[in-house]
């Protein structure tokens, strides 16, 4: 099988898939697989054209078109609207997509390849109905591809043009500066804009320079673990999600997946900036300025206060060394009141370094922010604090980087197994929401046998928010002793004809498309296509009356159909509409085609038809007191139903008297 094997594919998206796939194996691979969101990435490739590719990709392998067994509008109709409630139990976008490439065939290779898949997807769904996989699956989009935040603290420096490119060539220069250096001077220059640079090559001796570090590894892990971390940063809830829907199809032993125990460790790690160190570090980075600050406030206000309460007296000799050569008065203000201005010093820094954790030589530093000269006002030393706050910065960014690098290692080769898990548990929501949407509906698998027929017990609309259970038979089904293969449907109106049609179409639909239906039981034949008439809105002029007739003309043949139709008579007059219907149901029946006709003219019909026709009836009790039916939405078989007019007729006969009642009982008299 070729690309140019699918109808429609022309040479202009043959050229287009090859392109975007890579060559025409992996598209057509790709195709038959039902990839309908790898086909959405293609520039001005709609869903609709998406899902249809597929669909002719499939029915080409199986030599069948997914035209073929929906012959008319009203059928397309039926089955359009089972595709949109089947798309409502998806979780994810992935599976609503690659559900709408399931279409009714006759063809039974294709038909039971799905109703395999349709069995397994149930039997899987039936394990997990008590978890919250629903929950997690919803959460799964695809995955997020970012570059990340560009790194600004840090620098790569290369000591060779070649190791330059190679770097750009790996996108590393666009998350961090890499720069090209040819001498320590430069490197020393570098050094002083960036809280951490590595050096990569080994033509410069850095070992003099403790600020700079040497690459003990070229790889991504090591020089922008960044770059790995943040693929899964940025997909946390996404991954979190995957998980733990992964967790809960291995502990249902539904599905394996080789590798998990190692990501769920790995991930529980991703939160780097969790270590107590780093997260210490900060805050006395973040802190510390303003509570120098403030402490120098307090330390000026205090010693003002106490120098202010008392008095120094001087002795003599204190006077004489103060007014002699070299002699000054803050060496007697040190002598008389040193202990007191250290006291307040002391202060000062408890009171900057209250909480901050200070830890080894950080002490010292703040005794040198807060200098013990003594001096009034009392002022940090700038230069030491931009100092402290510099090594501080690169104490956090060289415990915080080994962090993340020993993250980045272990992460570095689990990327492949998340997209691989992302993959498998996308591919798996398909058969789930499957699952999910015959075990909400109770559906059932029908039954196929070689007989022409078609029929249901306990069947349910489900097109109808709360139907009433309806069971119907038409051919040797073995669910009902009648086993005529047309018929006509007669009854009330809103008794429930139209909704019992629409019922059948349903069932054979989702039947042929290998999917489960909304029945007891079910029993019916393939059938090569399904014709559906619906009402037609009044009689037709003689331009459409002709080509309705035409399109009519399809149903003579030996071809197995199943045909439905909703009123025929309203295209014409009552008596043409008889023979007409009447004709229909004889070419059907002699050609193997099974037939339910909805009409008001049944005995008209069954008295113009050649062939033998059942009349069956959805039989109503009568109207109650707001004059609504009182009805058994189960057809009688052989039963023509009583009509409207006729029950409310016989109502009247029946609750008046004299003259009124004996003119309603003549009247009643004529539909007998």
């Amino acid at each position: 099988m070729k690309l140019k094997d699918i109808p429609g594919v022309g040479a202009k998206l043959n050229e287009k898939l090859v392109a975007y796939y890579g060559d025409e194996d992996a598209a057509l691979e790709s195709i038959l697989k039902g990839d309908v969101a790898g086909l959405l990435g293609m520039r001005g490739m709609s869903q609709r054209q998406a899902t249809t590719l597929v669909q002719r990709a499939r029915g080409a392998k199986y030599g069948v078109s997914p035209s073929d067994f929906l012959a008319t509008e009203e059928a397309v109709r039926i089955y359009e609207s089972l595709m949109e409630l089947l798309a409502r139990s998806a979780h994810t976008d992935y599976a609503r997509q690659k559900l709408g490439i399931f279409f009714p065939t006759s063809c039974r290779e294709m038909i039971e390849e799905n109703r395999r898949f349709a069995e397994s997807a149930t039997s899987s769904a039936s394990h997990l109905v008590d978890t919250d996989l629903a929950l997690h699956l919803s959460i799964i989009k695809p995955l997020r591809k970012g570059v990340g935040p560009r790194v600004r603290n840090r620098t790569v420096a290369v000591d060779s043009a070649s190791t330059l490119r190679v770097l750009k060539e790996r996108g590393i220069d666009r998350i961090i500066d890499v720069h090209l250096v040819e001498s320590l001077r430069e490197l020393r220059d570098l050094a002083q804009g960036y809280d951490r640079v590595t050096l990569l090559g080994g033509t410069l001796d850095s070992l003099a320079l403790s600020e700079i570090e040497e690459a003990e590894s070229d790889e991504d892990w090591y020089l922008v673990p960044e770059r790995i971390l943040h693929r899964y940063q940025e997909n946390e809830d996404l991954l979190d999600a995957i998980l733990k829907a992964a967790e809960i199809l291995v502990m249902s032993g539904v599905v394996s997946f080789d590798g998990l125990e190692g990501l769920l460790e790995g991930f529980s790690k991703l939160k780097v900036d969790d270590d107590p160190e780093v997260r210490r570090l900060d805050r006395l980075i973040a802190e510390l300025e303003g509570r120098v600050e403030e402490a120098v406030a307090w330390a000026n206000a205090e010693l003002k206060r106490r120098v202010e309460s008392c008095s120094v007296t001087l002795a003599g000799d204190d006077l004489l060394f103060a007014l002699g050569r070299g002699g000054d008065l803050r060496d007697v203000f040190r002598s008389r009141m040193g202990e007191t201005f250290q006291d307040v010093l002391k202060a000062a820094r408890d009171r900057a370094t209250l909480d901050l954790e200070l830890k080894g030589a950080e002490r010292a530093h703040i005794e040198e922010v807060i200098s013990s000269e003594v001096r009034y006002p009392l002022e940090e030393d700038r230069e030491a604090m931009v100092h402290f706050l510099r090594e501080l910065r690169k104490k956090a960014e060289a415990k915080r980087l080994k962090s993340r690098r020993d993250l980045a290692r272990d992460l570095a080769g689990k990327w492949e197994l998340i997209e691989t898990l992302h993959r498998g548990l996308l591919e798996f929501d398909v058969g789930y929401s499957l699952g999910c949407f015959a075990l909400q509906m109770n559906l059932i698998m029908p039954r196929f046998v070689e007989d022409p027929c078609i029929g249901f017990s306990e069947g349910r609309n489900l097109f109808l928010d709360d139907p009433e259970p309806v069971s119907y038979s038409v051919g040797p089904t073995g669910l009902a002793e009648p086993s005529e293969r047309t018929a006509i449907l007669s009854g009330v109106n809103s008794g429930g004809k139209t909704t019992l049609i629409d019922l059948a179409a349903q069932v054979v639909i989702l039947a042929q498309m290998g999917l489960p239906v909304p029945a007891a039981s079910s029993r019916l034949s393939v059938f090569q296509s399904l014709y559906y008439f619906g009402k037609s809105r009044g009689t037709l002029g003689a331009g459409a009356f002709e080509a309705t007739i035409r399109k009519f003309s399809v149903l003579a043949g030996g071809e197995k159909k199943l045909v439905l139709a909703d009123e025929l008579e309203a295209i014409t007059e009552p008596g043409a509409s008889a023979k007409i219907i009447a004709t229909l149901l004889d070419e059907l029946s002699r050609g193997g085609s099974v037939a339910i006709f909805v009409s008001h003219l049944a005995e008209d019909v069954a008295r113009f038809a050649e062939t033998d026709v059942r009349i069956d009836g959805i039989e109503a009790q009568g109207l109650d007191e707001n004059n609504q039916l009182i009805v058994d939405r189960n057809p009688l078989y052989n039963r023509l139903a009583k009509s409207t007019p006729e029950l409310i007729i016989d109502r009247l006969a029946r609750t008046t008297e004299g003259d009124e009642r004996d003119f309603y009982s003549r009247l009643l008299s004529k539909f007998r």
